[in-house]
């Protein structure tokens, strides 16, 4: 692809898509709907761009200061086991941008070198541009197709065993200087690999491994990582099919399926990645996988669907209305069980947890909400999933019973010394929606707030301060602006646009103007007058 349908390409899918599927959608997204603000975007990135890749500039090191990107942060994202997280990359808007014009760049000859999509080998980001850019991947080839195919495969006469297995630590494993040299052995401009080489090696703080988790540009990255290994493991004729770092073969007998394994580990290692042997399993089809449905992969597909996962084995942020489907399971058991299978059990299961969920807002089983702060004590990695629930049905939640969740949620705040930022953010998100609304704890969290609370944190306690902030709360804000990082400085300037009258404003944005000029989506926060 050529740079400058590159850079088209690139805004038009940040506008679609946003900067990851991993945070909210921020603010700075939507203003590339802006005509004059994209155009002036486009020719920020083309300009630092075309300069970067020059061959003058890559010989002499200087790629990544002329591209001009910032150092990245990381929050953790609860995994499905306690105490399990992936570690999801907070990058700069404009650097997700850059990031993605230089992967655009190699996407087409990736693609190409990659197994056909014909043979249905390979199921994951297939790269396709959709829409001038809206969309990058070809939507008929995804988990769910993935799962169905594996589902028809299994049912063959000549299938009898489905190994499952997966890369461990796929993302933050995978070697920069390995993959650099797989790009190098493609039809592609040696300049660009350089640089995204460099681009990345700067973000690992020089650590040699891992791709920032959460964006499309990794995900392209990702999938020419594998391609030596999915045609090493064609050339010795292994029947599998893939979705990222999950794979499945397809063995006649238990013999071939340990020898088709056993390539793969041997080919992994040469990689530095190994496979999760804790998701690796052997299953005999022979029987199982002829019957008109599969329970050895339906009910994975099911899961995935369900639960609403960006990604395989993470617990779900998000609280989808249960399918028909759901409901009807819920009505086969009884109530007592399900109940019993939370309040009675020291360990609970995410499968248990998000049935009982369910179970509460189907059946409208208000007083058993008072209970859900009590039971995330034992699994807090579904706090995100519960004050979506809660904020979801909030008009359906009696008065009563929303007073005692904002209680526990504010005390929880209020008193706890140390919050994984994941539940910070959560428990933030809540009390600044309607019905659980407390400026007063949110104001007083934003105070003392450390610094090394977490990348996001702040950011989104901001966000959460916008909708029920005062005028003065918003002076005392606008004098944290100094000590601010660039994605909190950017929401400090839209609630000072949004909440200040023009002459308590305009000589301050005069002043961010002059010493904030580079950062154009923090100029493009300042609405026109």
């Amino acid at each position: 692809m050529e740079l400058k349908k590159a850079i088209k390409t690139a805004i038009n899918n940040v506008y679609e898509e946003g900067l990851t599927d991993i945070f909210p959608r921020p603010f700075e997204v939507d203003l590339l709907d802006n005509v004059p603000f994209k155009n002036s975007i486009y020719e920020e990135i083309k300009s630092a761009v075309s300069k970067a890749i020059e061959k003058e500039t890559i010989e002499n090191g200087n790629g990544l200061t002329t591209l001009k990107v910032h150092p990245l942060c990381h929050v953790l994202y609860p995994k499905k086991e306690a105490f399990d997280f992936r570690k999801c990359a907070l990058i700069e808007p404009m650097d997700t941008l850059k990031y993605l014009v230089l992967t655009l760049l190699l996407g087409d000859v990736i693609e190409k070198s990659r197994i056909n999509k014909t043979d249905n080998r390979i199921f994951s980001y297939r790269f396709s541009v959709q829409e001038e850019g809206k969309k990058l991947f070809d939507p008929k080839y995804n988990f769910k197709t993935f799962n169905e195919h594996a589902n028809n495969r299994i049912k063959e006469d000549s299938v009898n065993i489905l190994v499952k297995t997966d890369i461990s630590n796929f993302y933050d494993r995978l070697n920069l200087h390995r993959l650099e040299s797989v790009l190098l052995s493609l039809p592609i401009n040696k300049n660009v690999v350089k640089l995204i080489n460099e681009l990345l090696l700067f973000w690992a703080n020089r650590d040699s491994y891992g791709l920032p988790v959460g964006s499309n540009p990794s995900r392209i990255l990702a999938e020419a990582a594998l391609i030596d290994i999915d045609k090493y493991l064609l050339s010795h004729k292994v029947d599998f099919c893939r979705f990222v770092d999950d794979y499945r073969f397809f063995a006649p007998d238990s013999k071939t399926a340990h020898y088709w394994l056993s390539l793969l580990v041997e080919r992994l290692s040469i990689e530095g990645l190994y496979i999760n042997q804790g998701k690796t399993s052997l299953e005999d089809v022979s029987e199982l996988g002829k019957e008109p449905s599969s329970k050895a992969v339906q009910e994975e597909e099911e899961e995935f669907i369900n639960f609403g996962y960006n990604y395989s084995g993470t617990v779900p942020t998000e609280f989808i209305i249960p399918s028909e489907i759901e409901i009807g399971k819920i009505k086969e058991k009884s109530e007592k069980e399900i109940i019993e299978s939370i309040e009675n059990e020291k360990i609970i299961s995410p499968k248990n947890f998000k049935e009982y969920c369910n179970l509460l807002v189907v059946k409208e089983l208000f007083p058993k909400f008072k209970d859900l702060p009590l039971h995330l004590k034992r699994f807090p990695q579904f706090n995100p999933y519960v004050v979506d629930l809660l904020i979801k049905n909030s008009d359906k939640i009696p008065k009563k019973i929303k007073e005692s969740i904002r209680k526990d949620f504010s005390k929880l705040l209020e008193e706890t010394h140390y919050l994984p930022e994941y539940i910070s953010i959560a428990a933030v998100n809540l009390l600044s929606s309607e019905g659980y609304e407390n400026q007063e704890v949110l104001f007083s969290y934003f105070r003392e707030l450390r610094r090394n609370a977490g990348a996001y944190i702040g950011r989104s306690t901001l966000e959460a301060l916008e909708k029920i902030i005062s005028r003065g709360q918003v002076l005392e804000i606008r004098q944290y602006y100094g000590r601010a990082d660039f994605w909190e400085k950017r929401q400090i300037v839209k609630i000072v646009d949004r909440k200040l009258h023009l002459e308590e404003k305009n000589a301050w944005f005069k002043n961010i103007k002059m010493n904030d000029s580079s950062d154009l989506f923090l100029i493009g926060a300042i609405r026109k007058k």
